[in-house]
């Protein structure tokens, strides 16, 4: 579930969120981080390839840790890899919630209505539902 606060993921089921996800390679730093473990979640991430799931969970780990540039500059660097790349929206929903970290609305607002358009444009109706309602919190 998504909090409503700063639009971070929760567990609120591990039995349920273990099975959905037991064949996520990534899925104990995933859970470690969504349960506001990010130390613990980043030492498992160290030890991986650096793939761009890896490199956006760091930088969520850097965000939950009080480390806001880092972590905004390595999403604006992987939000600038995704563009035309099919996960452009993703990426600037994530970087949006960096910039919530922050405290920069006006920032935040801007990924998320980004993020809406390439939705929109991807004609990916399940997303742009996503996006449209972060855009409303």
């Amino acid at each position: 579930m998504l909090r409503g606060s700063d639009l971070r993921p929760e567990v609120t089921h591990q039995t349920l969120f273990r099975r959905e996800n037991s064949h996520d390679p990534l899925r104990d730093a995933v859970e470690l981080l969504w349960a506001g473990e990010p130390v613990r979640a980043l030492r498992l991430l160290d030890q991986e390839p650096a793939s761009v799931r890896v490199r956006a969970l760091i930088a969520e780990c850097r965000r939950d840790l009080g480390h806001h540039e880092e972590a905004v500059a390595a999403l604006r660097e992987l939000v600038t890899e995704s563009i035309g790349a099919g996960r452009e929206s993703f990426m600037r929903r994530h970087l949006g919630k960096a910039f919530l970290a922050t405290e920069q609305t006006e920032k935040v607002i801007e990924q998320f209505r980004i993020a809406v358009e390439v939705r929109r444009c991807a004609a990916e109706p399940a997303r742009f539902v996503s996006a449209g309602s972060a855009v409303r919190v």
